[in-house]
């Protein structure tokens, strides 16, 4: 049997936006965030815009998921003129600003002392807060590697949602689980029907990453993160009925 994700297309979508991921044309602008003990919030408004138009980065602090700076500047370029005075923030997972920071360079972290965080130390204070954190932003590449946009996916009992494209365009495909060897109790089988019953219910699937780091793994460097191996397992409750129907479709 052919597997298909679920592409369910937004409605209001409109092909017209345009998205250009990071790296772009500005190569030398780097944006600026501040790590607040578990997230990093970006406060500057014309940084909202560009991080979050340029691949779909953070949550707005006072939104479901667009910050409405964004949205405000769709309407009005006036939006953009002033850098700071902004009400709301975008709050960048650990994940999001260890990738922009130190893989794409277009994020400066720092704390609250305004001293900027090194990979090293930011790399610390992400496991003091994440034990699996090396775990999770594997993860987390791995996924961006495949084209994927990645969100959080705590609303739906997972680690992370993906989307083809992005939110605007499309809801998410996948809900995903990270699996490691230490942790194997959410996926005993009445938590794999529960997660599956939820994800189901807004026509996504289940997508396991089975994560193993090598006994000796240090992250001393970006690319040890190459060292960490992922595999995939989906999970999809088989639905006679509707298949056959596809089947019949298809002919």
């Amino acid at each position: 049997m052919f597997f298909t994700p679920h592409l369910k297309r937004k409605k209001g979508s409109n092909n017209k936006w345009q998205i250009n991921p990071f790296p772009n044309t500005d190569s030398n602008k780097q944006y600026e965030g501040i790590f607040t003990g578990i997230s990093v919030e970006v406060y500057a408004k014309v940084d909202i815009i560009a991080i979050y138009d340029n691949g779909f980065y953070g949550k707005g602090s006072q939104s479901r998921s667009i910050p409405k700076v964004v949205m405000q500047s769709q309407n009005s370029v006036a939006a953009m003129t002033k850098e700071h005075e902004v009400e709301e923030t975008l709050s960048l997972s650990l994940e999001e600003a260890f990738f922009l920071s130190y893989y794409l360079k277009v994020l400066k972290i720092y704390d609250f002392d305004e001293k900027e965080m090194e990979y090293q130390r930011f790399l610390q204070q992400s496991l003091n807060v994440n034990k699996l954190f090396v775990e999770s932003f594997a993860s987390y590449v791995y996924l961006k590697s495949k084209g994927w946009v990645v969100k959080s996916g705590l609303k739906f009992g997972g680690n992370y949602l993906i989307y083809r494209k992005g939110p605007r365009f499309y809801h998410a495909s996948f809900v995903v689980v990270i699996n490691t060897p230490s942790d194997t109790e959410h996926l005993n089988s009445k938590n794999i029907k529960g997660l599956q019953r939820i994800a189901e219910t807004s026509d996504k699937d289940v997508l396991i990453l089975e994560v193993h780091k090598p006994s000796n793994f240090q992250f001393a460097s970006l690319e040890s993160i190459s060292t960490v191996e992922i595999s995939e397992m989906i999970i999809r409750r088989f639905n006679c009925t509707s298949y056959v129907q596809n089947q019949n479709t298809i002919k």
